[in-house]
């Protein structure tokens, strides 16, 4: 198995970066290959349009499906976006580690998802990237009730079904750590330890499976 962690965070000090940490020495633990992507610090341009391409004909009005396949066809993507393509290649499971900024991604994120997972790559007819699985992990704003939490729940089930659900890839269980902002040292010492428990039973023994198989 080889992973490839996608993390959308400003601040490399948050707990959402320590999740990502956490995730990198459980693999490493596992001797689990991976690959990363810290999209701020690759100052990943998030904004799909005519610069991800350099063939499209500049007489055409711009389609960014019609602009991706061409560009997917003749090899012509920018590099920032064929490098992670190569990556998601590559890899068996994806993990998208973020905040949860307005019930969805992180603009930056959001980009990624737009000129990364590209007509004719990742959907549509003929699509060349085999079905892969996908896991979240994100931290949120508080939950002070059982109502917060079924809404937060079916919020990030929405963020997994529109895309992945769509391209049929396999949806894992999310890992969401509420209200980080508030808690103790001791309580966030906690929540880090439970992502462990959820890696070994989401992706550690997936990889143990893939390996006897």
């Amino acid at each position: 198995m080889k992973v490839h962690l996608v993390v959308a965070h400003p601040e490399q000090g948050s707990f959402n970066f320590a999740l990502h940490k956490t995730a990198i020495e459980v693999l490493n633990k596992e001797n689990i290959k991976f690959e990363v992507s810290d999209l701020y610090e690759q100052n990943f341009n998030p904004v799909a349009g005519k610069n991800d391409t350099t063939n499209f004909p500049i007489e055409d009005i711009f389609q960014l499906a019609k602009a991706q396949r061409l560009a997917l066809s003749s090899n012509s993507f920018a590099n920032s976006i064929s490098q992670e393509q190569e990556k998601l290649a590559s890899s068996d499971l994806l993990i998208f580690q973020f905040p949860l900024w307005w019930w969805s991604f992180p603009g930056i994120l959001k980009g990624w998802i737009d000129r990364v997972l590209s007509s004719g790559f990742a959907y549509g007819n003929n699509a060349i990237l085999k079905p892969k699985k996908i896991m979240y992990s994100i931290t949120t704003g508080g939950a002070n009730s059982k109502e917060e939490l079924e809404y937060y729940q079916n919020k990030i089930d929405g963020l997994y079904q529109d895309i992945f659900g769509f391209i049929g890839w396999e949806i894992l269980p999310a890992f969401i750590a509420h209200g980080v902002q508030r808690k103790t040292e001791e309580e966030r010492t906690l929540l880090l330890k439970s992502y462990k428990e959820h890696l070994a039973k989401n992706v550690i023994v997936d990889s143990l499976v893939l390996s006897n198989a």
